[in-house]
């Protein structure tokens, strides 16, 4: 059997929703690289003050 054809309704309604889906995505990786970003910039700080801990406690 085949499945009865969508009404220009429902085919609008699911384009939209394409539409919807792809800008989320976009936001989702765009927020990613951000998170990653700032991972990377906090452990560089973290290793920046190990590295100044273990200066100071040189003689």
């Amino acid at each position: 059997m085949t499945q009865p054809s969508m009404s220009e309704g429902e085919l609008a309604k699911m384009k939209e929703l394409l539409e919807l889906a792809k800008i989320t995505e976009n936001q989702m990786k765009e927020l990613a690289d951000f998170t990653l970003e700032i991972n990377q910039k906090y452990e560089k700080r973290l290793a920046e003050i190990r590295v100044a801990k273990k200066l100071q406690a040189l003689p």
